[in-house]
């Protein structure tokens, strides 16, 4: 081999070296530079709740797909890495906003937040370690909501493989049970899981129970339930957006012009949208734009944009002035 030919070799897998070198450093700098404030877009709402002694205010983050992936999950590697670009927004990943909005929400002194679902983009240890991590910090309470990504896996989706091998590894941040509970003197926070556009019997069963005690709720779901009143505009906006199935109905919401509902659903959204229902809200994500909508005359939903985009909810729930 002539030594021009060796010296342009060694050339370019030198510049090859250099430029791993200055990607990698990159990716660590960028790591640990905080977000400007302005890319973060948090709705900010204030609802009057009768039966209230005092504010809470619930921070909303849903639907940042956070698809961070080592080898310890070599088989989905590739498709996670397709995944964060996608959920990729002015060039900053869905983790980096995540990691921002729960500064945004310590730092409004909020008294709960909520995790609604999506969070983690597939359940790979990465991503659930960086969510561990992240959480672990917060001074917050917070109620985390399994979506229906938080654990799928590869082509597991709400498999009987999904749910015993890769639910479980969501265990020690979301908990073991798929409903969770968050009460106060006043007030009452609800959280389901979603079962595949369904609610399990076992949250409905607990539901119940804790709608008993005649406290305002705050109901946590990820996909978001229809008005109970036909033809809203919710649900018009929800198939303009995502489109509409071949029968007509909403891809991306629960209620009779939406997904399909077995009667435990039914039933839940029956009793949540009932006259004399004790919820006053529903917080959902799953659609990744904001909405807020009168469900009934006494209850309303908010649906938060997607937090891969920097967007989040905030509601401040007040007593009423006397």
């Amino acid at each position: 081999m002539n030594t021009k030919k060796t010296l342009k070799i060694v050339f370019a897998v030198l510049a090859v070296l250099i430029l791993a070198l200055i990607v990698f450093l990159g990716m660590k700098i960028f790591s640990k530079l905080r977000l400007p404030v302005n890319i973060l877009h948090v709705a900010e709402n204030t609802l009057t709740v009768s039966g209230l002694s005092e504010e809470y205010k619930i921070f909303l983050i849903a639907d940042s797909h956070i698809s961070l992936v080592d080898d310890r999950d070599p088989d989905v590697k590739s498709k996670a890495l397709s995944r964060q670009a996608s959920f990729t927004t002015n060039g900053i990943p869905g983790h980096q906003y995540f990691k921002q909005l729960l500064k945004r929400a310590e730092k409004d002194e909020s008294d709960i937040i909520i995790l609604g679902g999506d969070i983690i983009d597939s359940a790979m240890y990465a991503s659930v370690d960086y969510v561990y991590e992240q959480t672990s910090s917060l001074k917050t309470p917070f109620l985390y909501l399994t979506g229906n990504h938080d654990f799928e896996y590869g082509n597991e989706y709400f498999s009987e493989t999904a749910y015993t091998q890769y639910k479980s590894r969501l265990f020690e941040i979301h908990g073991i049970n798929n409903y969770r509970i968050a009460e106060y003197d006043d007030l009452v926070v609800f959280s389901a899981d979603d079962e595949n556009n369904q609610i399990s019997e076992e949250a409905l069963k607990a539901y119940k129970e804790v709608a008993k005690k005649g406290k305002p709720m705050v109901v946590c779901l990820h996909v978001p339930l229809e008005p109970k009143e036909a033809g809203s505009e919710f649900v018009q906006a929800c198939k303009d957006i995502w489109g509409a199935s071949d029968d007509g109905h909403s891809r991306v919401s629960i209620g009779p012009e939406g997904c399909y509902m077995n009667e435990t659903t039914q039933e839940f959204r029956n009793l949540v949208l009932a006259k004399d229902s004790p919820v006053v809200l529903v917080l959902a994500g799953h659609i990744h734009f904001y909405r807020n909508d009168a469900l009934t005359a006494n209850t309303r939903q908010i649906v938060t944009g997607a937090a891969y985009e920097g967007n989040a909810v905030e509601v401040t729930l007040r007593p009423p002035q006397r």
